[in-house]
This record gives C-alpha cells, structure tokens and sequence, in this order.
C-alpha cells in the first residue's frame, strides 16, 4: 500500500530537461485519440504536472511557465486560443500564493488542494467558452477534477522516482 506521507529524505537536484519532459508527455498523452464520450472523465493531465511542479519546484516552474504551456496545449488541442493559457496561469497563481504551505500537506491533503485548484481550472475554461458563445456542456465537465484528485499520490510518486538518493 502507498503511503501518503511526503518523503523524509534528500532528493537530488531536478533538471530543466526533465521537467520540459514531463510537460511532452503530458501533451502526448492529451493528445491520444480516445473513443468519443471516453474524454470526459480524463484528467487535464499537463494542468496535473503544471502543478505538480509550480508546488514542487517554484523557482523553475511559475506563471510564466503555465502561460507558455497553456498556449501549447491550446495550439495542440485546437481549443479557443488563449483558454488553457488563462486558466493554467490563475491556477499556478493561485498555487505559488499557497506553495509553502502545500508543500508540508500529507499527499493526501495536497490531493485535495489540487483538486480545488483542478476544479478552478476547469471553471475558468467553461466560462471562456460561454463567454465566446459556447452552450454549457453539463455537470459532468466537473468530473476530471474527481480523478485527478485520485492520481495525485501516483503522480507525485511517479515524478519523485528518478530523484530519490539510492544508497547502497
């Protein structure tokens, strides 16, 4: 079973190149063509590793940073241009206003927090739309922020892994 205690150990130093790799994955994995209907339980995957590591590593990863992804994942996802931008860039706003504190949240209390921050995102996007004339989509364009709340403990772990000090 994971336990959903932050680490008590040293991690080595995070590199740039991993991080921009984080976000291709990300966009891949956005970017796979499911089934219709099957996309509207999934995550926003790259709005999870945006703030993964806005929480994680501040100094490198910031509202700039989420302007510049979101305009990526617009361009990627064919979306009204500048949705993902404004909506990644509040969130990490308001992320980077809490981080000291998230950062001492067990995964599970960050989980939560990330699913506010989640949810919030989610809302900016469908008001974008609706301001641009678009027809409201439904409750269950709120659902994604449910799972993403579920994945965080495996994210967090998963981005953790290939900076744990391994000692012999």
């Amino acid at each position: 079973m994971m336990a959903l205690d932050r680490p008590h150990e040293l991690l080595k130093p995070v590199k740039r190149r991993f991080i921009a790799l984080t976000f291709f994955l990300g966009l891949l994995v956005e970017l796979i063509p499911l089934p219709a209907g099957s996309t509207r339980w999934l995550p926003d995957l790259i709005g999870l590793v945006l703030l993964y590591w806005v929480i994680n590593q501040p100094r490198r990863v910031g509202v700039g940073t989420a302007f510049f992804v979101g305009l990526i994942a617009d361009v990627a996802t064919a979306g009204l241009f500048g949705q993902h931008a404004l909506a990644y860039s509040l969130t990490a706003y308001f992320a980077l206003k809490r981080q000291r504190q998230l950062v001492m949240f067990t995964l599970g209390q960050q989980a939560l927090a990330v699913g506010g921050l989640l949810f919030a995102n989610q809302l900016i996007m469908m008001l974008a739309r609706l301001l641009t004339g678009s027809a409201f989509i439904g409750f269950s364009y709120f659902l994604p922020p449910v799972i993403g709340i579920l994945l965080w403990p495996l994210l967090t772990k998963l981005l953790l892994l290939p900076y744990r000090q391994h000692t012999a």
